[in-house]
């Protein structure tokens, strides 16, 4: 065996095939969809994207806009999910 052939057959050089990516949690999570009839939850969601979309914080995007639903997809997503359903911590009578 020359020498060439031992230093690109040992040490790996010979690149075969890129392994695949391992997913990570924003490429599995899926998106919020919420219903929306009158279109508060909505005017509500897009104030609170407004106020956060420029900080550390960050705020999820609204998109899909279809009649009397959208979808929330990004960071808090599902903490504007629940705040504009009035769930969890946000329901009615909580907040004083």
């Amino acid at each position: 065996m020359k020498y060439k052939e031992f230093t690109n057959n040992s040490y790996g050089l010979e690149a075969k095939e890129v392994p695949p990516k391992p997913k990570t949690y924003s490429d599995v999570k899926e998106d919020i969809r919420i219903y929306d009839d009158t279109g508060n939850k909505k005017a509500e969601a897009k104030a609170y994207i407004d106020v956060y979309k420029n900080t550390h914080r960050g705020a999820p995007k609204i998109k899909d806009e279809r009649g009397k639903f959208f979808t929330l997809s990004g960071k808090d997503e599902r903490l504007v999910a629940d705040m504009v359903q009035k769930k969890g911590r946000f329901k009615e009578g909580n907040n004083e």
